[in-house]
């Protein structure tokens, strides 16, 4: 009989430790490493709406980096293009320019145009603020429009670094 009891007691005392770490393990995760769900096509074919996506909470955030921002009580998912100084051109097909040298961006699903943009080029990028861009260009609000400008530091949340959901866009980032 007694050993019976302690059977159960050492029992609940695993189920216990087990709900503790599985706790504590979600509000890590959940502190450092949220998720969001992509809303809109801005960022066609890299990711589509309703895409779940996990985001590394840094400020870490270098030229290339996909990462999620606040803008207007929204969060929002962008290419960042460029950085503090840099210089981006544009031109009339839609090609990217950093510095004077055209980027490779095979991850974009067009390039957009020039129409209902605001902006003059060559853009400099203001100290502490990156110049973000959608990969479906024809569709993304994004730093070639004043309203939204280039994204300071204080609207980042972090880099996008997963898509966990729908299951066949599962893939690192």
């Amino acid at each position: 009989m007694k050993g019976k009891k302690i059977s159960k007691e050492k029992k609940k005392t695993i189920v216990s430790i087990i709900v503790v770490v599985f706790a504590v393990a979600m509000i890590l995760v959940a502190t450092f490493v949220p998720f969001y769900h992509v809303e809109g096509d801005a960022m066609a074919n890299t990711m589509n709406n309703g895409d779940l996506v996990c985001v590394h909470k840094t400020k870490d955030i270098q030229k290339g980096d996909v990462i999620a921002f606040y803008y207007n009580n929204k969060v929002l998912v962008r290419r960042v293009i460029g950085v503090s100084n840099d210089k981006i051109s544009i031109d009339q097909s839609g090609n990217v320019s950093v510095n004077g040298t055209k980027i490779k961006e095979d991850y974009t699903s067009d390039k957009g145009d020039l129409k209902n943009r605001d902006i003059v080029y060559p853009y400099t990028v203001d100290a502490d603020k990156y110049f973000v861009l959608g990969d479906h260009r024809s569709r993304s609000v994004d730093s070639r429009v004043k309203a939204l400008g280039c994204v300071t530091s204080k609207q980042i949340i972090g880099k996008v670094i997963l898509t966990i959901w729908p299951l066949p866009h599962f893939g690192v980032h």
